[in-house]
């Protein structure tokens, strides 16, 4: 009876881990993951990350506008903001200098300010960190956010 509950434990394992690898493995070939579209939700709010003088041509900033975690750069005049978390495994991501990049802390990938993946290890492809929508109004950078959840 144990001898039975043990294989089909073992038999489940392999198969939910044969299901994952199917899921998320692409063959080395492939090329990138697909970029996705800018990350808007659905029901937000406009949330200043920076005021405009903080921003200069070519500064980067990271910001948490409520549940929501960035850099943002001015490229051209224009700010430009993509997420600040890791498209593997959801890790927050730490700004680099010299030059400036975005660093995975949980697995070494590197993704250039746009959200362009540099440089990683694994074994799978890497998704490019998906771009925020950004204005700028009356003096402030903004960041296009779900609106922070009030509580009674």
């Amino acid at each position: 009876m144990l001898l039975g509950t043990a294989g089909v434990a073992a038999g489940a394992a392999v198969a939910g881990a044969g299901i994952d690898h199917a899921l998320t493995a692409r063959s080395p070939g492939a090329g990138p993951a697909p970029a996705a579209g800018p990350l808007t939700p659905n029901t937000g709010v406009w949330l200043t990350v920076a005021t405009s003088a903080d921003l200069p041509n070519g500064a980067v900033q990271p910001f948490t506008a409520g549940a929501v975690t960035g850099f943002v750069e001015r490229v051209g005049g224009r700010p430009r903001a993509v997420s600040g978390i890791c498209t593997h495994q959801g890790c927050r991501l730490a700004l680099a200098a010299h030059p400036a990049r975005l660093v995975c802390p949980c697995h070494g990938a590197m993704f250039a300010l746009d959200g362009a993946v540099l440089t990683h290890r694994l074994p799978v492809q890497l998704a490019p960190l998906p771009p925020l929508s950004v204005r700028e109004v009356d003096g402030s950078v903004q960041v296009y956010a779900p609106a922070p959840e009030h509580t009674p």
